[in-house]
């Protein structure tokens, strides 16, 4: 069965890529031009800092602007990315036929989520990295990277249940952008608006472990909540794929 399953994934890998590529606008975007962007943030954030500083001082709100960037921004997109090629594949009757592979539907999601959550990983924390903006360790960067990666799976699983079709998908993407900056405003929210608002945003427990680790005081405990809201969405999406697909 191993050796069916790499053979199998000999196969995919090649495919995603050549999926990927063919979107080539959204790849570039988010290997290339967020990174890029993030090098100009290094400037660009202590710049306008000085331009306000007459009547606001940015340098405590360094963490939040950089989660709000990255540790939210980047598993947005890339869900999204992960979730056009879902449409396409379910349109293609490509899973589907994944129950003659010996691959098998749910080893492909973890092999196809799985990977996009560990690019997450590598990119946000990369990004962070090069705006400089904030002192946290190699720890808490990856902890915070790590749980935000979690969107991946659910932003594409969302696409991949409810959207129809490449269309509906593009016309998501903004109001899926604002969905990723709640969090932002929770910040400045009362204690008690901020724990209901996290429910249908749950970007906002890694991005709190960020900026929370940017101030000099890493808020550990937000992991275990954040996970649980997490595994409860993840699990009922997974569900709801399982039924469309084999509908």
């Amino acid at each position: 069965m191993t050796a069916h399953v790499i053979k199998a994934m000999r196969v995919l890998v090649p495919n995603d890529m050549r999926l990927i590529w063919r979107d080539g606008f959204f790849l570039g975007f988010i290997m290339f031009v967020l990174p890029l962007a993030c090098l100009g943030l290094r400037w660009l954030v202590p710049y306008v800092d000085d331009l306000v500083a007459v009547w606001v001082d940015l340098e405590p709100y360094y963490g939040l602007i950089l989660a709000s960037a990255l540790v939210a921004g980047q598993p947005v997109l890339l869900g999204f990315v992960i979730g056009m090629l879902f449409i396409e594949e379910r349109d293609e009757g490509t899973l589907l036929a994944l129950q003659a592979s010996p691959l098998s539907l749910r080893r492909f999601l973890g092999y196809r989520l799985l990977t996009a959550m560990g690019l997450n990983v590598v990119l946000t924390s990369v990004g962070v990295l090069l705006a400089g903006l904030v002192s946290l360790s190699l720890l808490e960067l990856l902890a915070a990277a790590a749980l935000a990666s979690l969107t991946v799976p659910l932003v594409a699983l969302v696409y991949a249940v409810y959207i129809k079709n490449k269309v509906q998908a593009l016309m998501l993407l903004k109001p899926l952008q604002i969905w990723g900056t709640l969090p932002t405003l929770l910040y400045f929210a009362p204690t008690p608006w901020q724990w209901l608002g996290s429910l249908p945003a749950p970007l906002y427990y890694p991005m709190r472990l960020f900026w929370s680790a940017a101030e000099g005081q890493a808020e550990w405990w937000l992991i275990l909540p954040g996970l649980m809201i997490y595994a409860a969405a993840l699990l009922w999406l997974l569900r709801r794929f399982e039924r469309t697909v084999y509908a």
